[in-house]
């Protein structure tokens, strides 16, 4: 739909607000601007404007400058007309069953000079493209474009040449044969046994006005849009009437869209208006729709710092009020009951269609996007350190560990250590120490598995850690403590692999555990250092777990910096044959990460909008390159190229020539490819084909 900027400015008030922020702000609201048109001698812009097939409200100049004033929040300057010229209306008695009429308006009017329009009224309809006829035409072309609305204007005295009686006028259904299509039956209006119109798709061309008429009936209607499609579908024909039809503007528009027309043509054709006749079915029941608060919050997020980021229920009622939404605020739920108008009942039909209107006329461009300084807030230190657990977790199930969780006091059968924290008032026997490893607890868990039978057991576990600082102890009479993360984990599979569907499973291998390990390191980008333990150290931060362990079948983990990462090895036969265990210290595992710092990556922005693909084959002579081609098409200056790629390449040996295929893929980041886009485009590769014609 083309849009005249300067009619615009007559409905809305868009002073200060120059044309380019008018039409970014469409944009982000999901509407399509293209092929604009600056005309210096008229002082205007033209464009045109494409939207959704839900929002056909805004395809007429009423429908855009009310859309304009709630994203800019700009009065409406527009005149109502309903109030001024008609104080009583009569009913229209029709068919009761009707299917395809929402509303019928008709007055007469007589005494008409159907002269030429004001020149006002020809330069509007001439910057739409449309020339203007007379008088009465062009007011008809005028309110469609203003107000997306159908009016009518027939010549009464075409029509009957004896008073007209309204009673007569009647909606009926027949077969007739109008649209070539006879065993269909229609809805059309007569006037006695005159047939005036067939609803939604064609006029009597009969009763059309011309110069000469004085007396005409003015006709408004608003077609039911189900009924004309389904007529569409059952005769396959579709006409500018019924086009229109369909992309008619808001039903409670009409009222006003038809009182305009009669304020016209009295106002320039000196006509004696007569009495008004109205048919209507009850409008539709609004739809009330329930909206959470925190939802609100959730999608679409801060729009400030501070205590109040988020969109304050004042600032959403303000919003949603602008768009003629009635919202009721319920404080004790925390929700809003939003009742939708008239105009919106198409495209406003769940709780995400409310909040999108909600950013919309806020202006996404507005909420905060930017991932918050994480040096400068330790709150989003703790996320990340988060994010990296998650990460070591879902690479270890990817292995086929499962994941335990047990308690931090426990009691010490297994082992002893000298460096444990002792419980002074243990609530109970087996919960008077903390632990100051993972393992003892996993071997517990792989115990009490082997009791049920169970006997592969593959797990790991995440948790904090407790010892006693000894080099403190002997220093002074004071000893310290320190807790730390650890990630420990349990492998015994006795069926793990086998070398033919024949031969008997064997169990897992040391080097078949260690190679596990090997692959979680790899995937977390831990450059690591396997070294033999030739006995046994008390140095080590995994002297608890090493006392485990066969020596010789035990390695120390070390990252690039020659510290200790990790321990892994095999367990002693008294705990169970085949079975290896691994332990890091979590924070110097997180630390030896290697970084991608050294990668220097490039962003492009992604456009969300088609891209149009031309395949060009080429002939060249041995002396051409392929980089040269490109060169020449890239030379065309077209912003649109995203980018020329050879898919075919082949040659003859015999030949002073190859063909190459190229595929040339245009696209733009802020709209859709128009007429004029594809034009040059085709233009271009015209271009390129004479370019290489010799060749």
């Amino acid at each position: 739909m083309k849009f005249s900027l300067r009619w615009l400015q007559q409905i809305v008030d868009l002073e200060g607000i120059i044309f380019s922020t008018l039409a970014e702000k469409l944009i982000i609201s999901g509407f399509e601007i293209g092929n604009i048109i600056y005309n210096s001698a008229a002082n205007d812009i033209l464009f045109d404007l494409t939207t959704t097939a839900n929002r056909q409200d805004v395809l007429n100049v009423i429908g855009l400058a009310r859309e304009i004033s709630c994203l800019f929040n700009r009065p409406l300057m527009y005149k109502f007309y309903k109030d001024s010229i008609a104080n009583h209306i009569d009913s229209l008695n029709l068919l009761n069953n009707n299917i395809s009429l929402l509303d019928l308006s008709l007055v007469q009017m007589n005494y008409i000079h159907n002269n030429v329009s004001p020149l006002w009224l020809q330069y509007y309809l001439s910057s739409y493209g449309i020339n203007p006829s007379n008088l009465l035409i062009d007011i008809s072309e005028y309110i469609y474009l203003k107000w997306g609305q159908s009016i009518q204007i027939f010549d009464i005295n075409k029509i009957s040449s004896l008073p007209v009686h309204y009673s007569l006028f009647s909606l009926q259904k027949i077969n007739h044969n109008l649209l070539s299509s006879p065993s269909i039956q229609l809805e059309v209006l007569k006037y006695d046994n005159f047939i005036l119109s067939t609803i939604g798709f064609y006029i009597n061309p009969s009763i059309y006005c011309d110069v000469s008429t004085n007396s005409i009936i003015v006709f408004g209607q608003v077609c039911n849009k189900k009924y004309i499609k389904n007529m569409q579908k059952q005769l396959n024909v579709s006409t500018d009437l019924s086009k229109k039809c369909l992309n008619l503007g808001s039903r409670s528009d009409f009222v006003n869209a038809f009182y305009e027309t009669v304020q016209l043509i009295g106002s320039f054709g000196c006509g004696v208006l007569g009495k008004f006749y109205r048919y209507s079915k009850l409008y539709y029941m609004p739809k009330t729709i329930i909206l959470e608060k925190s939802r609100v919050n959730n999608i679409l997020g801060s729009v400030r710092a501070g205590l109040y980021s988020c969109l304050t229920v004042k600032e959403i009622i303000n919003l949603l009020e602008s768009l003629n939404f009635v919202v009721i605020y319920d404080e004790l739920k925390n929700l809003f009951k939003i009742r939708v108008p008239i105009n919106r009942k198409n495209d406003i039909k769940r709780p995400i269609d409310i909040i999108e209107e909600i950013g919309r006329i806020y202006g996404f461009s507005k909420f905060i996007s930017k991932m918050p300084s994480i040096c400068k807030n330790k709150r989003f230190v703790y996320n990340v350190f988060i994010d990296k657990i998650y990460q070591v977790r879902y690479l270890l199930r990817h292995l086929g560990l499962n994941e335990v969780q047990n308690y931090s006091l426990y009691d010490n059968t297994i082992f002893h250590n000298k460096n444990e924290i002792t419980i002074f008032n243990p609530l109970v026997q087996d919960q008077s120490y903390l632990r100051s490893t993972l393992i003892g607890q996993l071997i517990t868990n792989q115990q009490n598995n082997l009791r049920q039978c169970n006997k592969n057991i593959e797990i790991f576990e995440i948790g904090k850690i407790f010892r006693l600082n000894l080099s403190s102890v002997r220093l002074t009479t004071t000893c310290s403590l320190f807790e730390s993360l650890s990630l420990s984990g349990l492998i015994a599979n006795s069926v793990f692999l086998r070398q033919s569907w024949s031969d008997k499973p064997q169990s897992l291998s040391w080097f078949h555990a260690k190679g596990i390990i090997e692959e979680f390191l790899d995937k977390l980008e831990v450059i690591a250092v396997w070294r033999k333990v030739n006995g046994l150290y008390e140095g080590s931060l995994f002297s608890n777990a090493i006392k485990l362990l066969k020596i010789n079948r035990t390695a120390i983990i070390y990252n690039i910096n020659n510290q200790e990462i990790g321990v892994f090895g095999q367990l002693r036969n008294y705990y169970g044959a085949s079975t290896y265990i691994f332990e890091f210290d979590f924070m110097k595992l997180m630390s030896s990460v290697k970084s991608d710092n050294h990668i220097n990556s490039i962003i492009f922005p992604y456009s969300s909008y088609p891209s149009v693909t031309r395949d060009v084959s080429l002939t060249l002579n041995n002396y051409s390159s392929i980089y040269s081609v490109k060169q020449y098409i890239y030379s065309f200056k077209n912003s649109l190229i995203e980018s020329v790629e050879v898919f075919n390449h082949y040659k003859n040996h015999d030949s002073d020539f190859y063909n190459i295929g190229l595929r040339i893929i245009y696209r733009a980041h802020n709209r859709t490819l128009n007429y004029h886009d594809l034009n040059r485009i085709n233009q271009e590769i015209e271009n390129l084909l004479n370019q290489y014609k010799s060749s």
